[in-house]
């Protein structure tokens, strides 16, 4: 599991590491870090600018960009999730990892079987940066094509802060609804941030979501 860093605890491995990668090359390190200081500075280049900083040492800089932009494909990479959904605290630490960088809104569907082992994992929307479009239908007919048991929802909130919206409790309450219609119950919705999560299920005996 990834472990994530909040934003001065990045910036300081950020740094550390292009130390690491340019160790014998202090100006051209001193010259990069000019350039491009923090992670969330690497992330917002164009690929002209970042065509730019390659060209600019072809035999250091080059070689150390295709490792970064390696990465990122790692990161953002789909991958299996298979498994069982034993609680929300396994799943919700997943997909914080699975969303990691992701800067639109993404509604993603969990089915499991009669188990509780996840069958299925796909995004089902994908929105701006604030929202995106929600669908109890198209949820319900995937879930059925899957033949579900149950199912679990997941988005994420790009601002980083997994507190549910408004919108969020009411679309949950349909959800639930709507799964009991159909013999597939909502067991849990998950809103995903940069280091935390929320539980719907973790969090009714509280009362957030009646």
């Amino acid at each position: 599991m990834i472990t994530r860093l909040d934003r001065p605890e990045a910036e300081l491995k950020y740094r550390s590491l292009i130390k690491g990668a340019l160790y014998d090359q202090p100006e051209l390190c001193a010259w990069w870090l000019k350039q491009v200081p923090t992670p969330a500075a690497f992330r917002n280049l164009s690929v002209n600018k970042r065509n730019q900083l390659a060209n600019h040492d072809l035999v250091h800089l080059a070689p150390m960009l295709s490792a970064i932009e390696a990465g990122e494909v790692i990161v953002k990479s789909p991958r299996e999730y298979w498994g069982q959904a034993y609680s929300s605290q396994l799943i919700g630490q997943d997909l914080i990892d699975y969303f990691a960088g992701c800067e639109q809104e993404q509604v993603a569907l969990l089915c499991t079987d009669v188990h509780n082992d996840i069958i299925q994992f796909q995004i089902l929307f994908a929105g701006g940066t604030s929202e995106c479009a929600l669908y109890p239908d198209q949820i319900l007919r995937h879930a059925l094509q899957n033949c579900a048991s149950g199912i679990i929802l997941a988005h994420n909130h790009p601002t980083g802060l997994p507190k549910p919206s408004s919108a969020d409790q009411r679309f949950c309450k349909r959800m639930e609804h709507a799964g009991r219609l159909v013999g597939i119950p909502l067991l849990d919705f998950l809103v995903i941030g940069n280091t935390d999560y929320h539980s719907w299920r973790e969090n009714q005996t509280a009362g957030e979501i009646e």
